[in-house]
């Protein structure tokens, strides 16, 4: 059930937005720094009070006349949250005072006829409201003064947030769906916030050339024939010697936990400039956190691609992910977008296979009669095979000698394991134990 009651949160930049964002949420899921200008697209989220429940919206700080162009995209996507919005959180700040960009920003909210709070951030103690007397001159109706650091006034202002709004659901109401949460990964400047909006039909997140440009992770419910999912846009992520501002540490930190809490990750690489240290750098992240993947090859508007040359460069240069789907797609003019979206219900069907026992039965008899023709491995001898998870697939061999195993025939298992099942798009463990007397 879609929920339309959405609370939007503006004000011009610095004055404490996403921090109120994170407090109301309970949690920190907005990038809070001090300097201007973190937050660029909108951050929706999934915000409780009083067992009921609302859509809450993060907005960048809206600075106008500036004939920068990353200014007139924020203010765009700040437009469309404010189009959406059931109420809005016009935040300014009591440590500098009134400003002439809260006058310019609320003369512009204004304009969308939508009802509005004024909330006066960053005061540390209730007897200093008197003295803050200027902000009445704004001659909106109902102003709360909080500490959203601190947390001065935050239910006040949630019982008067819930208490505005109709038809508020409560948590028992809403859907229990499950949907597919997958992680769009990929260096910066690869073209993944171009991939979202295509796929969305809309521009969700800003598309620019400057690098860095999406910088938190930004989640949005999509349904296509008939299968959800949770769709995470995440900042370019890049080695760490390459970082060179603490935004770049926030955005890592976000891109990882983005990472570990999908499902499956789709990671972009450029077509034009192949596979870089920095992709390898993604693959091992995505390996390490052993999650379902699809390795989509964007520009192919730019650039001829053979999916039989990609796979082999795949090999080549990172043969640890050739359990990854691939994909050629271009999010420029949306070529196959739709069906690399598909290929993530594929991976996760397939990490989340569990394989019989009579059949793994089977297949440890091949793999005996392997062994049996192959004298390197002397008295190294099999007895048992098993699954003991999926998601990713875990197996354990029982053997009298695990010393005796070899990387070479590591691989040959897992081979072996991927040809008598389809395990295409997980990673698989393969572990070994000692068979007790």
């Amino acid at each position: 059930m879609k929920i339309k009651n959405k609370i939007v949160i503006v004000g011009r930049p610095n004055v404490g937005k996403s921090c109120l964002f994170n407090r109301l949420l309970g949690e920190r899921k907005a990038i809070v720094e001090p300097s201007s200008g973190v937050t660029r697209d909108r951050t929706y989220a999934d915000a409780f009070w009083d067992n009921k429940k609302f859509s809450l919206v993060d907005t960048g700080g809206l600075i106008f006349k500036t004939n920068e162009h990353m200014s007139d995209m924020i203010i765009k996507q700040a437009q469309t949250a404010i189009v959406e919005a059931d109420l809005i959180l016009f935040v300014v700040d009591s440590v500098d005072g009134l400003h002439a960009y809260d006058r310019e920003i609320l003369n512009y909210v204004r304009t969308f006829g939508k009802e509005i709070i004024l909330v006066v951030n960053k005061v540390d103690h209730m007897a200093k409201v008197e003295a803050l007397s200027e902000f009445y001159e704004l001659g909106i109706d109902e102003t709360i003064f909080i500490s959203a650091l601190h947390g001065l006034n935050i239910n006040e202002l949630l019982d008067r947030v819930i208490k505005d709004i109709s038809s508020i659901q409560t948590d028992s109401e809403t859907e229990d769906v499950q949907a597919l949460k997958v992680a769009l990964i990929g260096r910066p400047n690869v073209g993944k916030s171009s991939f979202f909006n295509k796929l969305l039909r809309e521009e969700r997140v800003i598309v620019s050339t400057e690098p860095g440009t999406t910088r938190d992770s930004v989640d949005t419910a999509l349904e296509l024939e008939d299968q959800k999912y949770i769709m995470i846009d995440t900042a370019g992520i890049r080695r760490k010697k390459k970082q060179q501002e603490t935004i770049d540490v926030y955005s890592r930190s976000r891109t990882i936990s983005a990472i570990k809490r999908s499902d499956v990750c789709i990671v972009l690489v450029d077509a034009i400039e192949g596979i870089r240290r920095d992709d390898l750098h993604i693959f091992n992240l995505i390996k390490e956190e052993e999650k379902c993947c699809i390795i989509a090859i964007n520009k192919c508007d730019l650039v001829k691609l053979d999916i039989a040359e990609c796979i082999k460069t795949i090999e080549k240069e990172a043969a640890f992910m050739n359990f990854a789907f691939l994909s050629i797609v271009s999010a420029k003019n949306g070529k196959n977008i739709n069906a690399t979206l598909k290929l993530t219900q594929d991976a996760y069907a397939n990490g989340k296979r569990k394989i019989q026992g009579h059949k793994l039965g089977k297949t440890l008899e091949h793999i005996v009669e392997h062994l049996k023709a192959q004298s390197s491995f002397g008295s190294l001898k099999l007895s048992h095979l098993t699954q003991l998870k999926t998601m990713p697939p875990i197996f354990a061999f029982i053997v009298n000698r695990p010393e005796l195993i070899q990387a070479s025939f590591v691989r040959f298992l897992e081979k072996k394991l991927r040809s008598d099942y389809d395990f295409k798009g997980t990673p698989i463990k393969i572990l070994f134990r000692k068979k007790k007397r």
